[in-house]
């Protein structure tokens, strides 16, 4: 942060607070940081008397929504930590007496705190994503109680707590983790998260990454045949070494020979039907023959992915076949193809299933799959598209002139509210799966499957 921008927030938080709500000096960050980027100024208003309400009314909901957030993280940079007053009770509870061991008294406790001062709390509070630790400032106030008091106890409810995993990554956490391990740039962590996007390593569901059958694989394998270059340490050093490159501390010839000598050796080691065998039950395979000639089928790598070829291709013979079994046929549909008219069929692609043309190679016309919804706005069929930075799916109208886009999967369902038959299909960990419409925005709960004897009977 440069000293002129600290200290201009500075003057204003002096007129806003006061003086003892500054910190003790300005908070300039960069100089504590080893992974700060000396080339670059942290984002932040070009002034700090331009808060967030005065502009609001020049911006779109989202700009103030994000003008807000880096004006208030901004300014509470420069400002003096919060002071709580944390208080922990324990009280002493006797049982009821039992014959064989007698009296025997058990230790409840309770933590609270309370704000002493506020300092950058009064400005910005940060929120926390489910299952990270509680903060003091999330902690509630205990009652007053005296040393010795007698607290009634009203009751005692046992729960049974089981040991669960931690939370899968969501963007956030994926970037305070790299943070932590010292992993990248601030500018450079977009670029890491959109890689393993685009490259369907992962998928973004429910706003968390859940791994895709592709990266559990390239996992499985590179880690096997990489153990020094898939490894935290070794990206993190890298940084390192990049750093004192950069102060003329190192020669960056003998950084890359000292990288690439070793791992040189361990690329011309590796076998490309090892991998693939590593990653794949190819037990089958020896059993299988091509059906055009009759040659053995062996495991070949692509563009795409592993797949089975003849021994004779690509000179002699042209069959090729995924991994998992011959290709699925071609389903004749319906729908017309919007280029040429012919009828649609489905066919499987890399992201799933797709309309393509009947007459391809000839006419080279595709549709997403439909989803039997229809738009609120103009009713063309909404149908699924992925997003070509994240890979994330969305679905919109088939109307390209159309706006309309919802990232939660439409069902043909009827709103109990407007009658319009289509929802969203919900989720969250409160309130489990429930639907939301698309024209009203009315929200109501599944009806509870009855599973009892009466109910499977009738």
């Amino acid at each position: 942060m440069a000293e002129v921008a600290a200290g201009q927030a500075r003057d204003y938080l002096r007129t806003l607070f006061g003086k003892e709500f500054l910190a003790a000096g300005p908070q300039l960050y960069g100089a504590n940081k080893k992974n700060a980027q000396d080339a670059h100024e942290s984002i932040r208003p070009t002034d700090p008397s331009r808060r967030p309400e005065l502009i609001k009314r020049h911006l779109t909901p989202d700009q103030f929504k994000l003008y807000q957030l880096i004006w208030q993280r901004f300014m509470a940079s420069q400002m003096a930590p919060a002071v709580f007053d944390t208080t922990t009770v324990d009280f002493d509870i006797p049982a009821v007496r039992q014959p064989d061991i007698g009296r025997r008294s058990y230790l409840f406790r309770a933590t609270g705190s309370i704000v002493k001062f506020q300092g950058y709390l009064a400005l910005y509070r940060e929120a926390h994503e489910e299952g990270e630790h509680k903060t003091l400032e999330d902690e509630q106030a205990l009652p007053i109680v005296a040393v010795g008091e007698h607290v009634p106890c009203k009751g005692i409810t046992p729960s049974q707590h089981f040991t669960e995993p931690p939370p899968r990554y969501s963007e956030a956490s994926l970037v305070k983790e790299l943070e932590r391990l010292g992993i990248g740039r601030p500018s450079t962590y977009a670029s890491i998260i959109s890689v393993l996007a685009d490259r369907r390593y992962v998928e973004l569901q429910q706003r968390r990454f859940f791994p895709t059958e592709l990266g559990e694989t390239v996992e499985k394998v590179m880690v096997k045949q990489f153990p020094d270059i898939f490894n935290v340490s070794f990206t993190s050093e890298m940084e390192e070494e990049l750093d004192k490159i950069e102060g003329g501390e190192l020669e960056w010839q003998g950084v890359l020979r000292d990288c690439y000598k070793p791992f040189e050796k361990s690329l011309n080691k590796v076998d490309a039907s090892a991998l693939i065998a590593a990653a794949h039950d190819l037990s089958e395979v020896a059993k299988l023959r091509c059906p055009d000639c009759g040659g053995k089928l062996e495991p070949r790598g692509g563009f795409f992915g592993p797949f089975l070829a003849c021994e004779n291709h690509p000179k002699n013979c042209k069959y090729t076949r995924p991994l998992k079994g011959e290709r699925a046929k071609p389903v004749m549909t319906e729908h017309k193809c919007h280029l040429c008219g012919a009828p649609m069929v489905i066919r499987q692609g890399r992201s799933g299933q797709f309309l393509g043309c009947s007459t391809f190679p000839k006419c080279r016309g595709t549709r997403s799959m439909p989803t039997g919804v229809f738009c609120p706005k103009d009713g063309g069929e909404l149908v699924e598209r992925r997003s070509k930075k994240r890979g994330t799916a969305f679905y919109a109208c088939s109307n390209e002139s159309c706006d309309f886009v919802v990232w939660n999967k439409p069902v043909p369902e009827k709103c109990p509210e407007c009658g319009y038959l289509g929802a969203e299909v919900k989720f969250t960990k409160a309130r489990g799966e429930y639907r939301k419409c698309l024209k009203c925005g009315n929200e109501w709960e599944l009806p509870e499957k009855d599973d009892s004897a009466e109910a499977l009977a009738g």
